[in-house]
This record gives C-alpha cells, structure tokens and sequence, in this order.
C-alpha cells in the first residue's frame, strides 16, 4: 500500500529504537523499523523526536474564556480588585459559589459573571471558543470536552454558540459539549428544564455541579436529576464535586454511590474533588476504593487547583482510579491566566502529583492522553496501526526533555494532515568580552 503520509525516525514513548510511521487515507498503515518501497506524498523526518498521541483536554469551560480582555480588567489604569455589585441582580439566588469568591481573591465577583453571561451573544460565544480552539490546536490537543453554562443568565445561548465552533472545528478535533448547571440548580430552577431542552439542541454529555447546592438533601437531588437525565438521553454524565478544602463537601461519595447503584460504571467523570485531601486519611481511603469500583473517571486540573486545593492523585493512581486532567479555565471569572496548552497543564500536574522521576514524566504523559482518552470514551485512540493518523512530533526526545523546555509541537497531525506546524527560533548576539 502507498502511504500519503510517513514520519520518519520517531521516537515513541517507553520504546527502544527509533520505527516509521505510515498513513494513508487518514489511517495509520504501519510502524516499523523502516518502511520500504516509493516515498510518500509527504515525509517528516522525525530525527529522533518524540512522536506522540494527542493531548486530551478532558474539563474546559471554554465559553467564559477571554473574559478579562473582552471586559478590560488588565488594562491600565488598573480597577479596583473589587467593583461594586451590580444592583440589577438584587434578590437573585445565589448558590454555595458564594463561599468560593468570598475565599479567593482572584474570583470575579458573581454579579459581574452574570452580566457578562446575560450579554452574550451566539456569535461573540462562537468566537472566543474558536480562538481558545486555535490555541489547543497549534498545542496539541485534539479532543476536548467543552463545559458550556446553561442557566437563567446564559440561557441557551453559549449552547448554540459552541455548536456552531463544533461544526467549524468539528472535522478537525474530537469536541464534546457538556451541558452545564453553572449555577445549581434548586439555586437557579430554570436550569432544570435548560439542562433538558441542551442534550435535545447538541449537548453531548450531563453536566452537574451538586457541591454548590445549600444542603446535602439538595445536593443529592441534583445528582439524581443529572442520573435520570443522562439515562433518559443515553449520555455520559460529568461532575464538578467538592470544589473546597470543607471536609465537610461531600458529593463525591454520593456521586460514587449513585453510580454503583445504577450500573452506569465507565460513564462518569468527576473534576476537582478537592475536599477529599481534606478528609481523614482513613476515610478518604473509603472514598477512594468506591470510586475504583465505581468506575468513575477523575479530573484533577492542577494549574487551576494549585491556587485552591488539588486533590489525592498519587493515591488515586495508586488504586487503579483513571486520573485525567484539563485546562478547566483561561482568563475567565476564575482563573486569569491559562493557554489551552496541556503540556502547561501537564507540567503542573508533574509538581503537584509528586511526579517528577523517569517513571513520573511517563505516568505524567499517560494522564494527559491515554487517560484523558479514556475519560472521554473516545475510540481507536493511540499510535496503532488502523487507527486515526491523529498524532504530534515535539521538539524534543522524551518526555523528561519535552516536559523540561515545554517544547514545540513542531508538527500536529489530525486524521493524516498536517494542520499546524510550528518551529520557535531565537536569535542570540553575545556582547564580546573587551
């Protein structure tokens, strides 16, 4: 067979010698040592670099991004850290998000969120997503699920707006759209026929929020919503829970239990889960062996975390729990910083997980792709042959290397082409010594 497509000279994660990589018709053919016969349409030659699966950005809450540009909040002259409440929002319910601004500074205050959610528009939406799309794009990262707000503010809004960059972005990337109660919901009850009227207008996935709701009672009805929910629609359900060091926050053991209950093992996720490393250790053993059993997937976005709390990873892993990770925020209401690059992501999680070792950096990579794959169910995922050619050359050799210098990703290749290349040259002149 003739290959449209072969990179020369990879080096693949945990493998001796350098192999080929064939594609043709979008489609990984072979990898081998060397494959023979007429050259390609196009040859890469890898020379030595590390060759790669895809990123996966497994929780990305991808419509409030840009937040602080669109609203000028880092310009000079510099505003108040905190501006006066907008009154229009007077008598509005506030969820247990309430706890989590008053705690960090760099939290935009609620009212300031909802104003910007209720002036949205599908094409501004459409817009700010694309462009955090063209940056996982250019990092790496092909398959992504998108956290998209469905409540009172927001309405449907934001939904159609990231159906329409799904349908731009679609044939290049795996992209998931989670619906998502931003808002709680007995806190914000029109959520609950928004979330409903989502999954009929392009949702893919059940998003819940239970941790914010006021009382356990409440949490557990959200949870249950999002299970009836989900199983009527046959999707796939992903939990934000315990979001807090409150020892006190507990929606993940309900979040696991109730998916024991229901068989719905594999098909859900939780991100966060921070409270857990606040939980006496014994407990949080129990926690942890439910989950395990429970299938449940967990995302642990360190870069966001690392300003609140992060969770147990080293003993998740160490149970066998699938652990994943994702950008979660770029410059929105929560987090101001952010690249949709989940190496950055990738090397947070190296600190924060205590993973910097040789089998670290490795335990690091599986996170930010096998895992994350997983978490999203994607399938034929992985450099194999009669998969997707879906696959990155970085600049540098091994993980250790590419994690170090946060390298290039001199090619991204999504089902056989090339669709971003980038090089970073610099140029140095050295004063000479007199």
């Amino acid at each position: 067979m003739s290959n449209d497509l072969i990179i020369r000279n990879a080096q693949l994660r945990q493998r001796v010698g350098l192999v080929d990589i064939g594609v043709a018709d979008g489609v990984i053919t072979a990898i081998e040592p060397h494959i023979a016969g007429g050259p390609a349409e196009r040859e890469i030659d890898a020379a030595g670099r590390l060759v790669t699966e895809p990123l996966v950005d497994c929780h990305f809450h991808i419509d409030k991004s840009f937040f602080g540009e669109t609203t000028g909040r880092y310009d000079y002259p510099l505003k108040e850290a905190r501006s006066a409440a907008t009154t229009s929002f007077e008598g509005e319910p506030r969820s247990g998000m309430l706890d989590y601004e008053a705690s960090h500074e760099n939290v935009v205050p609620i009212e300031e969120t909802w104003a910007f959610k209720r002036a949205y528009t599908v094409d501004d939406v459409a817009q700010r997503i694309g462009r955090a799309l063209n940056l996982a794009i250019k990092h790496g990262t092909l398959a992504m699920r998108m956290f998209i707000d469905v409540d009172s503010f927001a309405g449907l809004t934001a939904l159609e707006g990231a159906v329409k960059a799904r349908e731009r972005y679609g044939s290049t990337m795996e992209l998931q759209i989670c619906a998502f109660p931003q808002e709680g919901l007995h806190t914000n009850e029109e959520s609950f026929e928004l979330m409903e009227r989502a999954l009929v207008s392009g949702a893919d996935v059940v998003g819940g929020l239970p941790w914010v709701e006021w009382t356990d009672a409440a949490a557990s009805e959200h949870i249950d919503f999002c299970f009836d929910l989900a199983m009527r629609f046959d999707k796939d359900i992903h939990f934000l829970c315990d979001d807090t060091p409150d020892p006190m926050s507990r929606s993940l053991e309900m979040v696991a239990a109730k998916t024991i209950a229901t068989g719905f093992k594999g098909r859900v996720s939780s991100s966060h889960n921070g409270a857990l490393r606040h939980y006496p250790d014994a407990h949080a053993v129990r926690v942890i062996n439910m989950l395990k059993q429970a299938g449940v997937n967990m995302v642990a976005n360190a870069n966001v975390n690392s300003l609140g709390t992060y969770t147990r990873v080293p003993e998740l892993l160490a149970a066998g729990v699938n652990v994943s990770f994702g950008q979660d925020d770029l410059d929105n209401f929560y987090y101001p910083l952010g690249r949709a690059d989940m190496l950055d992501v990738m090397n947070f999680t190296v600190h924060m997980a205590q993973l910097a070792t040789p089998r670290g950096f490795e335990t690091a990579f599986d996170i930010g792709t096998l895992n994350g794959a997983r978490t999203l169910g994607l399938s034929r995922y992985g450099l194999a042959p009669g998969n997707p050619a879906n696959m990155l050359v970085f600049a540098g050799r091994n993980p250790h290397e590419v994690l170090q210098m946060q390298s290039d990703r001199n090619y991204v290749i999504s089902r056989g082409q090339v669709v971003s290349e980038t090089n970073s040259t610099t140029k140095l002149r050295l004063i000479e010594a007199r």
